[in-house]
């Protein structure tokens, strides 16, 4: 193959990308550029050069009919790599990633939830990873302007997670538009834009042997430099028997245009091979040929000939049994010259023909949706299949076409209609889903459309409006017939709007008897729990609310089809721990996370994560605080930016500061609150980031910046009761009283902190309680060795280690100071071992240096060996030990095999060993 003209820079930069994968680190390359500008030839060459290199590689072509079939790309890439084996090997083959693939795009299909997208392309990215586990991989998508949404998806979702696999992504697309998933891609942080020139004449005279000069410059003019045209032109010249060497030739380039040498080219062509060409380019690149042939009217006998002729027109390619046009430049204008009527005719006769044969939905639907009405008298069922299969794939857009053209076909079916509204919310056309819910309802009483027309109602009039149509339809219906649907809806849309708070907490009150049966009492009896844990209600009380409400995981598996439900889940889950309720959280955590395992998200993981990091803090477990808080940033790292991952990475953030404060590194904790602020400085105000006043707070007070750190406590304050929350568990007073203390102002520490134990004892978890007794003894000195001897006391009955053991120390160092020594001894010594097990290293130090202070010596810890590693270390030092391999700890741990790799090397280094047999012996 000869190398491209005039694109060294090109082939440089490709080379580039694939030795840099072949070291290990993906690139990506897009190539951009108008038709017939030479991209399919880049692609090409990268091919060619991969091959040089050993790489593995797929390959795909985007076609403008497969644009509407969901992961279209995709199974190209996969299907490609299977379809030219048979028998023993095809097994092999589909045993390993190509039949994950396969099996997570069946999976996907089954399930139009929105969150089954995120699942299918983490999915997806494994089969990537495994693909290139054994030697380099090069994946080539041409013509990606007509590729499908969802595939695109998947491209941008690899190309953000592409840097630590060996693995290059080489993209050809027309010029793209400012926004979507083609947009996104050449801003990625590992692509390369290549934009390829028009050649020049110098190049066209090497292009076309013995052109006389005045030709060059024609061609060059008529075709604007364009290789592929300039080619088109010279083939035209060659059939009209007009040498390029002549001069005189020059005057005839001129009236030569693309459109009129093809049209003249398919003019010369026998009738049979004309149909035939318009029947290819109605079903598409890579069709059958006995197909296209039955599409065009065509007898047998006469298929042969017809396609030998476009062949030898250079009008199409005939390989691998399946018939492609030499270039899309050529399909299109083959589509021109049709004519819509014509078109459409075609379109109905391969819907037909497509149907018969039993061919996928969405492959008949692509050709329905371009075809008259009444081509299929099931045509309804069709696109409605076709839809269920876009939307799980993340094309709301297609399949809404698909679903508005089905009420076409079945004007009378009012549930096509609703899944036609369903589909428009999820475009965001909010205006027409209303108008087609509504539609629907009126003709098919359900309490599930008048709520989803009422959450579009929502988006168009705002909340307010919302409410008042739910009341409306709650006060018409009557109990039963989904009327607790309604009251769910109601809950939900009420809970978003400080100024319903009162309101909507006395409409839950009359939910609270409900059992958590079904997932509108399960939702109710959520926001009840999250309703309690705001207001302060005793914590027995949302304990066994929250209890109810996530029913032994059936909450979870409610929640697993949309983000908004998950963050439910995790809300009732919080109220739960907040209330000491932590074994129940801990098999509910367990439970989510196999699910998640098994088949999740990036994100579902985050959120499982956020969930497990409470729990451990609760506990006193820093380590593996700070373990679940890296896991989570991990997991969402390359996540596109939204309101959930702000709010996951603001709760990651607030605990990974509480461990480092825990290891006593304010440095640390500053740098992660940093690398929030960088990250999102222009987040909204929400509930996880109005958190991080507190350790802001913390980290002034502990850089002596007292006055810093009460601004800081008291804006905490102020946003919390401008959205009427004072909950125990979100501390703001005990920086404001330390900050008071430090301030010389007594009497408003004294005051802030007795407010904080009422609040406390309101609550009446064990975990609030004794920890507010800690707070008012630092402000009330007359009687701190009684407050702190009664947090100890009340701790003794809490899950919670590291605060029993901050009141311990702290109660042995009021005793040291009030001369009681030897009763100082005993809580020293225990705080201070508590501490250790808990891995607060700050707090065993002050212990320590307490009991140094008595004359005794704490139990030594040595900071070397596994006490060495970090968080994230020791969590994959573990698995590692327990015989899992690096791809079974990189899935557990939402991160790649690499990253492994990498912590393991780093892990054998800092204990001194050579690999992971010794691992087991070293942690023990």
């Amino acid at each position: 193959m000869s190398a491209p003209l005039e694109r060294d820079r090109e082939l440089a930069r490709i080379a580039s990308a694939l030795d840099a994968a072949a070291a290990g680190e993906g690139r990506v390359v897009l190539i951009e550029g108008r038709a017939g500008i030479g991209k399919t030839r880049l692609v090409e060459a990268a091919r060619e050069l991969a091959k040089q290199r050993g790489f593995g590689r797929l390959q795909a072509v985007g076609d403008a009919l497969e644009g509407a079939m969901a992961w279209g790309v995709v199974r190209q890439l996969v299907e490609r790599s299977v379809s030219r084996y048979r028998g023993e090997v095809r097994a092999a083959i589909l045993a390993g990633p190509s039949g994950a693939a396969l099996a997570a795009l069946d999976a996907a299909a089954a399930d139009p939830g929105e969150a089954e997208l995120a699942r299918t392309l983490h999915a997806l990215w494994w089969v990537a990873v495994d693909l290139s586990s054994t030697r380099p991989l090069l994946i080539t998508v041409d013509d990606a302007h007509w590729a499908d949404l969802s595939s695109l998806h998947f491209l941008l979702y690899l190309s953000r997670r592409i840097a630590d696999l060996p693995i290059t992504l080489v993209v050809a697309t027309r010029p793209a538009a400012n926004t979507g998933p083609l947009a996104q891609l050449g801003d990625s942080r590992r692509a390369e834009r290549l934009l390829p020139r028009p050649l020049s004449p110098a190049a066209l005279a090497d292009l076309i042997t013995g052109a006389a000069p005045a030709v060059v410059r024609a061609l060059h003019e008529a075709s604007a430099g364009n290789p592929f045209l300039a080619r088109v032109l010279v083939d035209e010249l060659d059939v009209l028997g007009l040498p390029p060497g002549d001069p005189a030739t020059a005057e005839r380039v001129a009236g030569l245009g693309p459109t009129s040498v093809f049209r003249a080219a398919l003019g010369r062509l026998p009738r049979e091979a004309v149909a035939l060409a318009g029947a290819a380019a109605v079903l598409g690149t890579g069709s059958d040929p006995w197909q296209v042939g039955a599409v065009a009217g065509l007898d047998v006998a006469a298929l042969p000939a017809a396609v030998a002729a476009l062949v030898g027109a250079n009008v199409l390619t005939s390989a691998d049994d399946h018939l492609a046009f030499v270039h899309p430049v050529v399909r299109e204008a083959v589509l021109a010259d049709l004519g819509p009527v014509a078109r459409a005719a075609l379109h109905a006769t391969a819907a037909t023909r497509l149907r018969a044969a039993k061919a996928p939905a969405d492959r008949v639907a692509a050709h329905l949706a371009q075809a008259p009405r009444g081509t299929l008298p099931d045509a309804a069922d069709v696109l409605r299949e076709a839809a269920a299969a876009l939307l799980a794939a993340g094309d709301a857009q297609t399949a809404a076409a698909h679903l508005a053209r089905a009420v076409a076909e079945s004007p009378e079916d009012a549930g096509l209609r609703a899944e036609y509204g369903r589909a428009l919310l999820r475009t965001g056309d909010a205006a027409g889903a209303r108008r087609e819910l509504r539609s629907a309802a009126a003709d098919l009483p359900n309490a599930e459309l008048v709520a989803a027309a009422a959450s579009a109602t929502s988006v168009v009039d705002g909340p307010e409006a919302a409410i008042a149509e739910l009341s409306q339809a709650i006060r018409v219906l009557p109990d039963g017939d989904g009327r607790l649907h309604l009251e769910a809806r109601l809950a939900v849309t009420r809970s978003f709007l400080r100024e319903h708070r009162v309101v909507a907490s006395d409409h839950l009150a009359r939910f609270k008897s409900l059992r958590g049966n079904t997932p509108d009492e399960r939702t109710l009896l959520g926001l009840l729990a999250q309703t309690g844990r705001y207001e302060v209600w005793p914590a027995a009380e949302v304990a066994d609310t929250a209890l109810r409400a996530l029913s032994h995981g059936a909450y979870f598996d409610d929640a697993t089809g949309s983000t908004d439900a998950m963050v439910a889940w995790v809300v009732a889950l919080l109220a739960l721990m907040s209330a000491d309720g932590v074994d129940d959280a801990r098999r509910e955590i367990d439970r989510a996370r196999l699910r998640v395992r098994s088949h999740g998200s990036p994100v579902e993981f985050a959120m499982v994560a956020n969930a497990a990091l409470f729990l451990n803090w609760r506990l006193g477990n820093v380590t593996f605080v700070e373990a679940e808080g890296e896991g989570a940033l991990a997991a969402v790292r390359d996540e596109e930016t939204g309101p959930h991952i702000v709010a996951l990475r603001a709760t990651a953030t607030h605990f990974i500061t509480y461990a480092a404060f825990e290891r006593g590194d304010v440095e640390a904790a500053a740098r992660a609150l940093a690398r929030f602020d960088a990250l999102h400085a222009d987040a909204p105000p929400m509930m996880p980031t109005l958190w991080l006043h507190e350790p802001r707070a913390l980290i002034a007070l502990a850089n002596g910046n007292p006055v810093l750190a009460k601004a800081e406590a008291f804006r905490q304050r102020d946003e919390m009761r401008a959205v009427d929350v004072d909950a125990p568990t979100i501390p703001w007073r005990d920086p404001a009283v330390r900050a008071a203390m430090l301030l010389g102002d007594e009497a408003e520490a004294l005051a802030l902190a007795r407010e904080q134990l009422a609040v406390a004892r309101k609550w009446g978890a064990a975990t609030e309680v004794g920890a507010a007794l800690r707070l008012l003894a630092h402000a009330d000195a007359e009687h701190r060795v009684a407050l702190l001897a009664e947090s100890v006391e009340v701790l003794e009955n809490s899950p919670a280690r590291l605060h029993l053991a901050r009141s311990l120390v702290d109660l042995g160092e009021a005793l040291r100071v009030a001369r009681r020594r030897v009763d100082a001894r005993a809580p020293l010594h225990r705080g201070t071992d508590l501490a250790a097990e808990c891995g607060s290293v700050a707090l065993r130090a002050r212990g320590a240096e307490a009991l140094e202070a008595l004359g005794d010596r704490p139990r030594r810890v040595a900071l070397a060996g596994a006490e060495a590693l970090t968080a994230s270390e020791r969590r994959v030092a573990d698995l590692a030990a327990l015989g899992r391999p690096n791809r079974e700890i990189a899935q557990e741990l939402f991160v790649t095999p690499k990253t492994v790799e990498n912590h393991l090397g780093r892990i054998y280094t800092k204990l001194g060993i050579s690999g992971r047999r010794e691992l087991a012996r070293v942690l023990a």
